[in-house]
């Protein structure tokens, strides 16, 4: 009658016949136990499967009484007789006597808890040696994919620790107890959340929060229609080359210039590239001539926060970089070939098969000729009869029919012969030089076509040409110098870029400078540094709307307008006796703000006193039609610098993370494909603390802000948070981390994990490359059966197609997730963003964005409407506005 099965043994030997671990002793203890005591019946029930016991007699016994048990029959010596005679197996057990006989074997019901737990343990031994027996096959058979077998070994050995009674089919009649339960807990908690919470009240009441084994899908449009016309350009920060943002999204750029929370310029990843169609696009200028096309909705950084377009008007500030340090590493050419290029440039006429050069400068002539010796001795340098300022490049051989001049075939291979003077531009080459050798660049252009003059005690520094790309282009290679000029169209084919700013002027002569007459006409007199005017440029400082804030801080501290001015006069007094000069300072209000700033601890007024930050009026918005538009996902920041001014895109899941693990101390799993460990950690330091997160990076942390961050970093260590930046994370590898990470809690703290997050779904890695519909519906499944097989709620931030954007109701609809309708089909619960204002600027909901509940597989579909704080980037519940 007992059972005397084998495990399935890899090889010869005695070890092929070894009898698996079992105690058939222990087992008539639990069955005999629950035969004479209800209490056992209980305890045994919530610890064995009737697959635990190693008899199959015991087995068909303890699936008779589990019968009864569920239909809350009585169980003893008659009733279990009964049960099993009306199945067939009386007979097939041994009948009365050995029912008989295991009642008497009891040595008694106090232990029956420990009697199960030996069973137990024998059944999780014998289950360990069938996976092993198993994982040994699988080895044997050398699988071509090493990884997906490791996987399997994993699950089969996870499976057994983590094994539920529920491991088959399970009867109804198993499952109602439950249910009733269940219902009774609702009940007790009178409707309130059941799941994990989110922290905004009404889509909890809706959803019940986040419950075990569900995958919920959060999916948005990509920037809400926040982006840039195809060729708005970006400079790569690590070679320094200048490209369109649709060259951008196809090169899939790693990094970019942006502007950190605490107002300062620094360099930060791109985590996705997107191509958001054809939309209306404005043309956006402002006073120093920067000129950036945005769709109508675009947010841009004015005092009071990210301010969308539709917002703001001529007139109003907007924040751009003061400067854009960044320069590439070539210094292949010889210096003198970079002086030719710039010649060229400036005062070539390379429209003929002899190029043609003018100047009048004889330090300017002396030089260009010796450059065309140095690199060119083929070719000479001669001067037109009849025109004393005018030279012609010939080569030494030419001859009629026949092009053997040198300098002729450089400036076809740049591009430039045959360029007339309104077509000129930078080579893309330039941009990668270094800064040395963008320096002398810019120098001898300067020197040839620019000019220094004074009104009056005035230094003043212009640069005039008939190319508006020429001129764009010496307008950004000056930001990246840091000199701040203002570039305008003086009349048809003449624009200009001037320096006005005393310390713009002084950066320019110390960086670059001049070849020729012009560098002797700063070096005495009236433009000479010591007889500088004492000046402030009138703009760039911060708008006048920045004086109430200043007013409105000061009165939350209890401080007149008069004692702040006074406190802030000491602290400037201070300054200028370490060396600073407000003749000469970037920024003389700006300074005095951040001293205001610094009274009042007030990280906003720090923000918009920034020296990195350079104030710029609005000077018109224009329509320019409709054109295809790109973005780029930045976490860090969410803004990055597009023509020379801070465009901006947004998130939002990091609330309702900080709400479950923070809040609720509920172990949370974040797999963030997006951004790294520690920007996530620091943005969760800041968001506790509120210090500056630009602070926490660099280590600027003032000495009164130290116990706070301790606090807060206390606070953050404390939250029950684990951490995966893995880029490009597959399936399996997620599935095994999340694994390892449940048992470790349950077997450590005995609790189970409370929530998995992905942000973001469509940038995980599956096994189907080819096919990327099959791909992330591979993934989408996976991360369903993730969420079921460890019983715990997964969060996938997803994105939406582009389909969105062609109906005249832009809501998202469940047609509308990115990439496979699988998201759709494996989801428990899909949830859109949604803000009206962004499509709509008229809107009547500004402020308003919609939480769109599109399925609901366990409870009502609906919308739910949150505050959203544009000066912020931040969501919250609507009742409360915070």
């Amino acid at each position: 009658m007992e059972r005397r099965g084998r495990i399935r043994s890899v090889g010869a030997g005695p070890e092929a016949a070894r009898v698996p671990p079992h105690d058939l002793e222990a087992e008539r203890a639990v069955i005999g136990a629950m035969l004479v005591s209800e209490a056992a019946v209980s305890t045994v029930a919530e610890k064995l499967a009737a697959e635990d016991f190693y008899s199959e007699t015991h087995r068909i016994i303890y699936s008779a009484m589990m019968r009864l048990y569920s239909r809350g029959d009585p169980i003893d010596q008659l009733t279990l007789t009964n049960e099993l005679r009306g199945s067939g197996e009386f007979d097939k057990v041994g009948g009365r006597a050995y029912i008989f006989e295991i009642v008497e074997s009891v040595p008694t019901t106090a232990n029956v808890s420990r009697y199960a737990d030996i069973v137990r343990s024998k059944a999780i031994l014998r289950a360990v040696i069938d996976a092993s027996s198993r994982i040994a096959e699988d080895a044997f058979r050398e699988p071509e994919d090493v990884g997906e077998a490791l996987d399997a070994a994993e699950q089969l050995i996870y499976s057994i620790s983590n094994r539920r009674l529920k491991e088959q089919l399970s009867p109804v009649s198993e499952l109602a107890p439950g249910a009733l339960e269940m219902i009774q807990q609702l009940y007790e908690s009178e409707g309130e959340v059941t799941g994990v919470e989110t922290g905004f009240e009404d889509l909890d009441r809706l959803t019940t929060g986040f419950h075990k084994s569900d995958l919920i899908i959060l999916a948005a449009r990509p920037a809400m229609g926040k982006c840039v016309k195809w060729d708005n350009l970006v400079v790569d920060p690590e070679s320094g080359e200048r490209l369109t943002i649709e060259e951008c999204v196809k090169r899939r750029l790693p990094r970019v210039s942006n502007v950190s929370e605490a107002g300062e310029l620094q360099t930060t990843d791109i985590s996705d590239w997107i191509d958001s169609g054809v939309k209306p696009c404005y043309r956006v200028v402002t006073r120093t001539g920067r000129s950036v096309e945005v769709t109508g909705h675009h947010p841009f950084l004015t005092v009071k926060g990210w301010t969308p377009l539709h917002d703001l008007e001529v007139g109003d500030s907007i924040a751009v970089p003061r400067g854009l340090p960044v320069f590439g590493s070539d210094e292949t050419w010889p210096l003198d070939l970079v002086r030719l290029l710039a010649y060229f440039i400036a005062e070539g006429g390379p429209t003929r098969e002899c190029p043609k050069w003018t100047n009048a400068d004889p330090q300017l002539v002396e030089d260009f000729r010796r450059c065309i010796g140095e690199q060119f001795p083929d070719a000479v340098v001669t001067k037109e009869p009849h025109r004393p300022y005018d030279y012609k490049v010939v080569g030494n051989g030419e001859r009629r029919g026949m092009n053997s001049n040198p300098v002729t075939a450089w400036l076809r291979e740049l591009g430039l012969m045959g360029k007339y003077a309104g077509d000129k531009s930078f080579p893309s080459l330039v941009w990668r030089w270094s800064r040395r050798y963008l320096a002398e660049f810019l120098r001898v252009l300067f020197s040839c076509d620019g000019t220094i003059y004074g009104l009056g005690k005035h230094p003043r520094i212009e640069f005039s040409v008939g190319s508006e790309r020429l001129a764009r282009d010496v307008h950004h290679a000056l930001l990246r110098f840091g000199i701040v000029a203002k570039l305008w169209r003086k009349k048809e084919r003449c624009w200009r870029v001037e320096i006005t700013a005393p310390d713009s002027v002084l950066r320019y002569q110390a960086e670059i400078g001049w070849i020729g007459e012009k560098a002797l006409r700063f070096a005495g007199g009236a433009f000479a540094e010591r007889e500088l005017p004492k000046r402030v440029p009138n703009y760039g400082h911060p708008p006048r709307e920045v004086w109430e804030l200043v007013r409105e801080a000061a009165a939350r501290r209890g401080l007149s307008l008069s004692e702040l001015g006074r406190r802030a006069r000491e602290m400037e007094r201070h300054g200028r006796r370490a060396g600073y000069n407000p003749h000469t300072n970037r920024n003389l209000p700006a300074y005095r703000l951040a001293r205001y700033a610094e009274v009042l601890n007030d990280e906003r007024l720090a923000r918009i006193a920034s020296p990195d930050l350079f104030w710029d009026e609005i000077v018109s918005i224009e329509y320019v039609g409709e054109h295809r538009v790109y973005d780029l996902t930045v976490p860090e920041g969410a803004n990055f610098v597009a023509q020379d001014i801070f465009v901006h895109n947004t998130a939002f899941a990091l609330n309702a993370i900080w709400h479950a693990a923070g809040v609720q101390k509920k172990p949370v799993a974040i797999f963030s494909l997006e951004m790294s460990k520690e920007q996530l950690v620091q943005r969760l330091i800041s968001q506790t603390t509120r210090i500056r997160a630009q602070d926490l990076r660099s280590g600027n942390v003032k000495p009164e802000d130290w116990p706070k961050l301790v606090r807060g970093v206390a606070e953050v260590s404390g939250a029950p948070i684990w951490i995966d930046d893995t880029a490009g994370i597959s399936l399996m590898e997620m599935r095994a981390k999340v694994r390892r990470l449940s048992s470790r809690l349950l077997a450590q703290e005995g609790r189970p994990l409370a929530l998995v997050v992905v942000d973001y779904l469509q940038l995980m890695v599956g096994q189907n490359r080819e096919n990327r519909q099959q791909e992330i519906a591979e993934i989408s499944r996976g991360l369903k059966v993730l969420a079921r097989d460890l019983d715990v709620p997964v969060l996938a931030i997803a994105q939406l197609s582009r389909a969105v954007e062609q109906r005249h109701d832009k809501r998202p609809l469940l047609s509308d997730l990115r990439d496979s309708g699988a998201i759709e089909q494996d989801a428990d619960l899909v949830m859109f963003l949604y803000r009206d204002e962004y499509y709509n600027p008229d809107s009547d909901d500004k402020g308003i964005a919609e939480v769109i509940v599109g399925k609901h597989r366990n409870g009502p579909t609906g919308k739910v409407q949150l505050a959203w704080m544009e000066q912020y980037t931040k969501f919250a519940s609507l009742a409360k506005g915070l």
